[in-house]
């Protein structure tokens, strides 16, 4: 009974989906600006991020979404925010596939 179960275990998880983060809209992307958008805007776009940071001195929000389905494969996008010391946007970068 439970290789049985171990199975139907094994063949939901090939058969279904996986999902890590929080989706996000990716063409709000195009509104950012560097040392114009404000980390409060960032926000009213995005939401709160699923990893906040420093990076050499700067607030860093990292917003990541990845997903698997049997049809599709693995699908990902991933917007990282680096703030200036009067929170507005110093440089971001995008990457998805």
């Amino acid at each position: 009974m439970k290789i049985k179960f171990g199975y139907l275990v094994l063949f939901l998880f090939l058969i279904g989906c996986s999902i890590y983060g929080r989706d996000f809209s990716a063409t709000q992307v195009k509104n950012i600006q560097a040392d114009v958008t404000t980390q409060k805007e960032i926000f009213e776009l995005f939401g709160e991020p699923v990893q906040k940071g420093l990076e050499s001195g700067y607030e860093t929000w990292t917003y990541s979404y990845q997903s698997y389905s049997f049809g599709e494969g693995w699908r990902s996008k991933s917007l990282y925010v680096v703030f200036d010391k009067d929170n507005k946007v110093r440089s971001y970068s995008f990457t998805t596939n």
